[in-house]
């Protein structure tokens, strides 16, 4: 018995864009595409091009990804890099002398490798895994690093989320508290909903601190021949440091990471305006500036 042809309206037959629409009206009904490869290879082929175009990457899922992204590694064009650091109780939400001791204040507030959170290491695995990918690759890399803790404390309102609006639907990311009349917590300044005072400038110190500034290095020269030692990728043609990340790369390392990247072009650079002594901290760092963009003009 001949098997009857493939119809005008077969999965093949729809155009790119009009497949990538059905996805995306998949996944707004709540559908897993991940259910949906195993429908026929087409939309395998289809499904796995949309998951793998844009992906959440963090140090605990570093050694999957290098085994799982050589096949897909065509179709990545954008990876948020997660560095989710440490939660913390309300003894460190802002932390300041008189509360704590000085060691414990500084352990507070310092942004380093931590056991959940080996910032070297992931940088180091990352860096390895892209030095390898195809060198006509265009991939756009998303840098943030936060705390949980960040939005339950003093700022309910923090987000950490894709830069893609599409990318919310997965449910990645930290959405913000929902911050109505119900939203009651005297101790972080709200009542009723409302900002009732303003947080200590310990709390904003926490959330905006400059991140290895205290170790793991002894030294800032230590920092640079650590970062000189990470191999290039040839990969990454895009950067993006978005104003959703507090915390502050200091000029010096940002000047020595972007040395990584020999392809590139464009730096997506969203930092905060600095006061008083965070503002001078950066003004030290100002010759390095020029080394900052000097690849991407």
């Amino acid at each position: 018995m001949q098997s009857p042809s493939p119809s005008k309206t077969s999965w093949d037959s729809l155009s790119s864009e009009i497949r990538l629409l059905i996805l995306q009206s998949l996944m707004q009904d709540g559908s897993t595409l991940a259910c949906l490869a195993a429908v026929s290879r087409a939309w395998q082929t289809d499904i796995e091009r949309y998951n793998f175009a844009r992906i959440r990457l963090t140090p605990s899922r570093l050694m999957d990804f290098r085994s799982i992204i050589p096949r897909n590694q065509a179709t990545v064009r954008y990876i948020w890099f997660c560095l989710e650091l440490d939660g913390y109780n309300c003894t460190q939400c802002a932390p300041r002398n008189g509360v704590l001791t000085g060691e414990e204040v500084e352990v507070a507030m310092t942004v380093s490798d931590t056991e959940h959170c080996p910032i070297t290491t992931a940088f180091q695995g990352l860096f390895s895994t892209l030095s390898g990918w195809d060198q006509i690759s265009e991939l756009m890399l998303d840098i943030s690093i936060y705390s949980p803790s960040d939005a339950q404390h003093w700022f309910p309102y923090l987000t950490f989320m894709p830069d893609n609006l599409s990318d919310r639907l997965h449910g990645s990311g930290l959405e913000p508290a929902t911050i109505n009349q119900g939203y009651h917590d005297p101790p972080h300044g709200w009542v009723d909903g409302f900002r009732h005072s303003a947080p200590p400038r310990a709390a904003v110190n926490k959330v905006f601190y400059p991140i290895m500034e205290e170790g793991p290095f002894g030294s800032e020269q230590s920092e640079i021949e650590w970062w000189n030692q990470l191999p290039s990728a040839s990969a990454v043609t895009s950067i993006l440091l978005r104003q959703q990340n507090r915390r502050r790369w200091k000029p010096t390392a940002l000047a020595h990471m972007f040395s990584r990247f020999p392809r590139l072009q464009e730096v997506y650079y969203e930092p905060w305006r600095e006061w008083d002594t965070f503002q001078r901290h950066t003004d030290k760092g100002k010759h390095h500036y020029p080394l900052l963009f000097d690849r991407c003009v």
